[in-house]
């Protein structure tokens, strides 16, 4: 079986498995399913805590279980001793009546003691046991008073020293971790550790005592290394104190945070200034400045001595730095706006840019443009229709016809496909809305009909489905005379031809009802009226708007001519069928 390391065993089937048999008490399949969470999630501390929290429980069950049993046979035996008892004294009192009531009497009263005694004692085992289940339950003060109720009945009961000391032995075990635990809130973490590791000797898996001594053991190697970072700051070896800082905060960021963060940002200026005292420093060496200044900065951002002295190097080196890298994405852009490869090597490159001049305005609107075009086409063919349309009207806000004009393209088809789902979902006010836009962007395209069509008829069924048929058949009968498809249709004579003929008639007669549904249906089946279509095979950074924005269609014809349900990841080297319109 695969296993996921990033997966949390709660979501591990044979986790679920074990503790189905826990709730129905099969104890045994369950530790066997257990042993194999813990063997798939070595790491886990809660497994252990899980497993000796069942291991208490199915104890108790069985104690439960006997002590029932017990307890029927005591009743039992009670019932009996008493039955018993009844037909002695009857009998013995015949026979007390007629010879030896004297002697009689002194037997009975001795089986009567006997039978206190034995209940008693009885009694006694019952109260043991429990005190027993309650120090497995980890109640060690529960459980002493017990037995010492015992012991003021029968000190010389089976088994009560050994038990007293093991009850006296847990308490010793709970005011230990108790001391160790106020310890740690008062900060003395070295006491806590010392006792925390007395009690693991004693006890290993008490409650959470292993996981208590990592934790502090962490927090001593923690402790080594800023010590060591310390006194290479205090001896001037600064790129020796700030490789520690940096360690620490990757080991743990909370750690003396303030203390950690004014050492290292003072380790990276002097750092830095002591590779400025070179003569001629090489590119490398500027580079190498400038990103000690970048992290000190990345500390704090407004500290003016640091951004003077960074603004000195890269005076230097970020001019010719910049205008490479912009270049560079320029070209990329230049050779096909529309790829995805071109526009992800462009976001690297602007990216590479911004890292020299984070503030250039120009560089990082560009780059955000890069960014948010590529997060919307990825986030296109995940059916995010929503993402789609906060990224891209973002995009075609600043840049109208960024990507070539793919950008308004892609919006076009996330606001169809939203209002689809809108329709699917009964909210065709929604749906009607978003149909509305994607109109208004279509009219921004060259060579727009196709878009606008799609767009008119997807406005005249949300029309339609409000109820608003007349308006909903004016709209279907605009869009088909605009586009030149009623004409097609009539010269096919075929099913379609008779699908037109009845919404015009239904129409003609006034049961804009029935001529609503009938445009419908004929505009959801309009890709048997496409005179041409094209085979295009499908080159790495090809992505479904581009190739609906260069062949002038839509994404919507695009997965019909291909019998596809839902928005496709293209494959290189597969094959598409790219519909078009008369």
């Amino acid at each position: 079986m695969s296993l996921n390391v990033n997966e949390s065993y709660l979501k591990s089937p044979l986790f679920k498995e074990a503790m189905g048999n826990f709730q129905v008490g099969k104890w045994d399949e369950g530790f066997t399913k257990l042993g194999e969470v813990e063997k798939n999630y070595p790491t886990e501390p809660e497994l252990r805590s899980l497993r000796q929290e069942m291991e208490v429980r199915s104890r108790i069950n069985e104690y439960e279980v006997e002590e029932n049993k017990h307890r029927k046979r005591h009743q039992l035996t009670k019932n009996g001793l008493r039955i018993f008892a009844v037909l002695a004294i009857l009998l013995g009192g015949f026979f007390v009546i007629s010879t030896y009531s004297g002697w009689i009497q002194g037997q009975i009263a001795k089986a009567q003691t006997d039978l206190s005694r034995n209940m008693l004692q009885a009694e006694l085992a019952i109260e043991f046991r429990n005190a027993q289940q309650l120090i497995i339950a980890g109640k060690s003060d529960e459980a002493l008073s017990v037995y010492d109720n015992i012991k003021a009945k029968n000190p010389d009961f089976p088994g009560l020293t050994d038990a007293i000391t093991q009850a006296q032995a847990l308490k010793d075990i709970e005011i230990q971790y108790t001391q160790a635990m106020n310890l740690l809130q008062l900060g003395d973490s070295a006491q806590a550790l010392a006792l925390l590791q007395e009690i693991s000797q004693k006890m290993p898996n008490y409650r959470d005592v292993s996981l208590q001594i990592k934790i502090l053991q962490t927090a001593t190697e923690k402790t080594s290394v800023l010590q060591q970072a310390d006194r290479a700051f205090l001896e001037g070896r600064f790129e020796d104190a700030l490789s520690g800082y940096e360690s620490l905060r990757l080991m743990d960021p909370s750690f003396q945070t303030s203390h950690v963060e004014e050492n290292l940002f003072q380790s990276y200026i002097q750092a830095a200034q002591a590779l400025l005292a070179d003569p001629v420093p090489t590119l490398d060496t500027l580079k190498k400045i400038d990103d000690y200044f970048s992290k000190a900065l990345a500390l704090r951002p407004l500290d003016r001595d640091a951004l003077a002295a960074r603004t000195q190097v890269r005076l230097v080196i970020e001019d010719s730095m910049i205008g490479e890298y912009v270049s560079q994405a320029q070209a990329a852009l230049a050779s096909a706006p529309d790829s995805m490869e071109a526009q992800q090597l462009a976001e690297q490159y602007l990216g590479m840019a911004l890292a020299v001049r984070p503030n250039d305005p120009n560089v990082l609107l560009q780059f955000q443009l890069s960014q948010a075009y590529i997060q919307a086409v990825n986030a296109f063919s995940s059916s995010k229709w929503d993402s789609v349309i906060e990224q891209l009207e973002y995009v075609i806000g600043q840049q109208a016809g960024y990507a070539n004009g793919t950008a308004i393209q892609t919006l076009y088809d996330a606001y169809i496909a939203r209002g689809s789902d809108y329709i699917a979902a009964g909210e065709y006010t929604m749906a009607l809305e978003d149909f509305q836009r994607s109109a208004v962007l279509a009219q921004q395209l060259p060579d727009s009909d196709p878009l606008s069509f799609e767009a008119q008829t997807m406005i005249a069924e949300a029309q339609g489905l409000l109820n608003h048929f007349q308006e909903a058949v004016l709209i279907y009968q605009d869009a088909l005379n605009t586009i030149g498809l009623r004409e097609r249709i009539t010269e096919l004579q075929n099913s379609l031809t008779d699908t037109l003929n009845l919404a015009e008639y239904t129409s003609s007669v006034g049961d804009y009802k029935s001529a609503f549904y009938a445009y419908r249906n004929l505009v959801r089946n309009r890709v048997r009226a496409y005179n041409q279509s094209t085979v295009v095979t499908i080159k790495s950074g090809d992505y479904i708007t581009m190739l609906a924005h260069r062949y002038n269609t839509t994404v919507a014809a695009i997965l019909s001519a291909n019998n596809m349900s839902n928005q496709p990841r293209l494959t290189p080297n597969t094959q598409l069928i790219i519909p078009t319109l008369p």
